[in-house]
């Protein structure tokens, strides 16, 4: 099995879910009564970038991912806008993997990196100790933001992938709890590096999430 095909069909998708239950958990006993739907009441489709873009770093370097959006958003559901402030919390994760080259496979690579939070909260609960840290967004006057650096320690050939976000809902409203599917807006993520060392082209979701470097 290729491990990182896994990753990115199954692993990404608990760290969302795992992240999701999480925060639903927590909200369903917050003293603001908020009580998520069985399904999600909004979809929204948000982004994020990494920066400075470069298909290879230096160990010790850092890379950042920021991610910001407005509060007014188009429901995706049936077009209409939402105002969704004051949300419970607004969280995702970052898939982390190493390409391997002579294997053809991908390992969890989280232990390979530092990482610390400049806006909002990483490295809380994830799927696996070993497969990536979870991260919520702050909420501003206008918007929801999330900034953090990510230090990398090794080197290798990696892959990062930013999942698609979830919050219970907000503050003392029921029934509003949201997914936001998540676009890397890089515009060049580096995928040949990906076929390079995995010897298969990536899938339609790890193009979308995805961005991949070289540490030399």
């Amino acid at each position: 099995m290729n491990y990182f095909l896994d990753m990115d069909t199954n692993i990404i998708k608990s760290v969302l879910l795992i992240t999701a239950a999480h925060l639903i958990l927590s909200a369903g006993c917050n003293k603001n009564g908020t009580t998520p739907c069985r399904n999600n009441a909004y979809n929204f489709a948000v982004t994020s970038h990494w920066e400075p873009q470069r298909n290879s770093y230096t160990v010790g370097d850092t890379i950042y991912l920021f991610s910001s959006f407005s509060k007014s958003l188009t429901n995706l559901i049936n077009t209409t806008p939402v105002d969704y402030s004051n949300a419970v919390a607004i969280g995702g994760g970052i898939g982390m993997g190493y390409l391997d080259t002579i294997s053809r496979n991908a390992m969890p690579a989280r232990s390979k990196f530092d990482y610390f939070a400049i806006i909002g909260t990483i490295g809380e609960r994830a799927v696996a100790p070993d497969q990536g840290p979870a991260f919520t967004y702050a909420e501003n006057s206008s918007s929801y933001s999330f900034r953090c650096g990510i230090v990398c320690k090794q080197k290798g050939i990696f892959m990062f992938n930013v999942s698609d976000l979830q919050s219970p809902g907000i503050r003392g409203k029921n029934c509003t709890n949201a997914g936001f599917g998540m676009t890397v807006t890089n515009t060049d993520k580096s995928f040949s590096l990906y076929q390079y060392a995995l010897g298969i082209a990536p899938e339609n979701g790890t193009i979308q999430n995805g961005y991949c470097f070289r540490v030399q």
